[in-house]
Parts: structure tokens; sequence; C-alpha cells
């Protein structure tokens, strides 16, 4: 049951990231600037980060069965929108509802883990779910770079879309909530629920955790690295792609490394998750204080260590199911709402500063001021479980 919904997470994933090679292409086809297209990742982040909440309850009460069938039947009507839109507004309709779409996927796969599976496995499950993330990421970039070059941006976005619909339909069928016989989990009312998750300290803690680690990994390879490294280094496309993909690989590798460390330390959770906001953030930062053009290597470098830090992100959900065990879905919304609130912010500001005409280098430190103050409020809210 996990593997079938976190192959939905696969999709899902894929239509989320797809804009951070076809950013370009999209400029292109609605003959805007690449900050302009920064709009279509703000729209569908802004919805996607608005529905966490429902997103969450609807995991709580609905089941993962029927929201999961939800969110992909949504997830395809988005894509095939996207893939026949002749102007830009009908693009940003297409991501609005990829944006609904998406937010109701992670959070029931982390259901579905809960439901099945021992809780002592939950975190590498949650790390193993990012895992199957990064394989739909990695579909987003030299694959997806190729398919546009191919095929062209209709069909290659229409099959994704009707797939995405026929998947719908796969978990009406065959997806179950929890093993038979097993309680049905009990609701508290909604508001008292949230009021609850909200001040629990883990969940707090869970929340910065996630937006001092997920908003750079989201940002540059979500949309920003690929014309960062095209445009601003001077990097040809298909190496371009190939960084993406090294700093995706590099996701899906640190993922269940870090689950596995984690679930048998837990205690260490929040120490290895500030341990690479920093890092990551100096990293960032050598990037752009070097003078002139830093070396490829470094730029590398910093990319894979984005990697490393989105799969250490999948570690504050861990530490919100902590905290509130019975409102897992709850819980998890809010911890997301950290990691893509920032993630909007910085796509924002780096657009702005883009059209501005002030280079990647100013444009960047957004991004870089976030990082370090995510990475200092994971310092200022310690949680330590056992």
């Amino acid at each position: 049951m996990w593997a079938l919904a976190a192959a939905f997470y696969v999709v899902a994933i894929f239509h989320r990231m797809s804009l951070g090679v076809a950013s370009i292409d999209a400029g292109h086809r609605f003959g805007v600037s690449t900050s302009t297209i920064a709009l279509l990742s703000i729209v569908q982040l802004g919805l996607y980060l608005t529905m966490q909440i429902p997103a969450g309850l609807m995991a709580d009460r609905l089941g993962p069965r029927r929201t999961l069938a939800l969110g992909l039947a949504i997830l395809g009507t988005g894509e095939l929108l996207f893939a026949f839109s002749p102007t830009l507004q009908m693009a940003i309709a297409g991501r609005a509802l990829v944006g609904i779409g998406d937010a109701c996927m992670f959070l029931n796969v982390l259901r579905v883990a809960a439901h099945w599976l021992p809780p002592h496995r939950y975190a590498l499950a949650t790390a193993l779910t990012a895992v199957c993330g990064s394989l739909g990421q990695l579909l987003t970039t030299a694959p997806l770079s190729l398919a546009l070059g191919d095929l062209g941006w209709t069909p290659t976005f229409a099959g994704t879309g009707i797939l995405t619909a026929v998947l719908a339909i796969l978990a009406v069928n065959r997806l179950q909530d929890r093993p038979a016989g097993a309680a049905p989990a009990h609701h508290a009312p909604i508001v008292p629920t949230l009021r609850r998750a909200w001040r629990a300290p883990s969940i707090r803690h869970g929340l910065w955790v996630h937006f001092a680690l997920n908003c750079p990994f989201v940002t540059l390879t979500g949309l920003w690295a690929y014309p960062f490294l095209v445009q601003g280094q001077g990097v040809p496309r298909a190496t371009a792609a190939a960084i993406l993909t090294a700093a995706v690989v590099a996701f899906g590798v640190a993922a269940p490394a870090l689950g596995t460390l984690a679930g048998r330390n837990p205690a260490y959770r929040g120490r290895i998750a500030s341990a690479v906001a920093f890092a990551t953030a100096a990293a960032l930062g050598l990037v752009l204080g070097w003078p002139g053009h830093p070396p490829l290597g470094l730029v590398v470098a910093m990319l894979v260590l984005s990697g490393v830090s989105g799969a250490a992100s999948t570690l504050a959900f861990d530490l919100a199911r902590d905290g509130v065990p019975n409102a897992g879905g709850s819980a998890s919304g809010i911890v997301n709402v950290g990691g893509f609130s920032a993630a909007i912010v910085a796509q924002a500001a780096i657009g702005l500063l883009i059209s501005a005409h002030l280079g990647y280098r100013v444009a960047l430190l957004p991004l870089l001021a976030l990082m370090a103050m995510g990475a200092l409020q994971t310092l200022r809210h310690p949680v330590t479980l056992a």
C-alpha cells in the first residue's frame, strides 16, 4: 500500500518541479522573460501552501484513498490545461490546479505509511517517500529536457496529464486506507486539533527545520538553478540539466541514509538538521561572495548540498509526528507551510531582482538570508525527543 501511494507521489513531484527545466522553454512559448515565468511557480506553490492545512484535515478525515484520488484528478486536469494553454493566463490557471492537486499528495502518502507500518519505521518510510519524489524530479531534468526538444511542449505535458488522470482511477480501485480490521482513527474537533498542533514545541521546531532545509532545494532545483547556470554562468543546457540531475541524485541518496540515522538516533534529529542547514547556507554564501565567476565545481557542490538539504528536511515530519500523534495530517500540513512559504518568498524576490537587471549574484541574496534565518531558528526552538 505504501509503495502504491509513493508511486503517485513520483508523478506529483514531476508536475511540481517540471518548471525547473521548462522555464526557458515556457518563456519562449509565451513570449515573456524568465523572471515573469516565476509567476507560474509562485502561483502554484502559493496554492500548494494555502491548501496544506485543508489537505492535512482531509488526510485525517477522508482518508488517503479518496484524497489521493482527488489530488491526482486535479493534477491531471491542471497539466492538460498547461499543455494546451496558448496564453500565459491559461498556463497560470493550469499551474494553479497543479498546486492544489499536489497539496493532497505527500501528506496522504505519510498517512498510508503511518497506518500500514510500525512507528519505528516511520522516519525511514518518510525518507523513502522523499526518495520516490526524487525519482519524479529526476524525470524533470535531462529526460524532460530531451522530451521538450524532441516531442515538443504539448505532447510532453499532455501525455503526463493523461497518465495522471489514469492513476486517479487506480487509486480508487486499489489503494486501502489501513489494514483490514484496524480500528478507525478518532477525529477530534478541527479547531482544538489545530490549536493543539500549533502549540506543540516539536511541530514548531519541525516547521523551522522544513523552512531552513526545504527552501533552498525547492527554490534552486524547482526554478532558479537552471537559468542561473545557463544565463548567469554560461553553462550549456545539457550540462546544466546534468548538474540538476546530480543535485536530485544527492537528495535520493541522502534521504534514506538520514532517515535510517534518525530512526536509530532520534535524539540527534534536530542537530543533524541544523548542521545541514548551516552548511548549505555557507556553501551558497561562498558561491555568491566569490570574486568574479565562481568555479563550476563550487557551484556543483553547492547544488549537490542543496539536495542533501532537501533530504534532511524530511526529518521535520518525523519530529512533528512525535509532537501530536493523533493529528498526523494536520501536523504535517503545518510543517509543510514552513518550507514552501520560504520558497515562495525566495522565488518571488529573485524574480523581482532579476527583472530589475541586478544579476543573479544579487538576486540570490534573499534566498541566502532566508536560509540563514531558518538555520538560526532551528537553534532557537530546539527539541530533544527520545
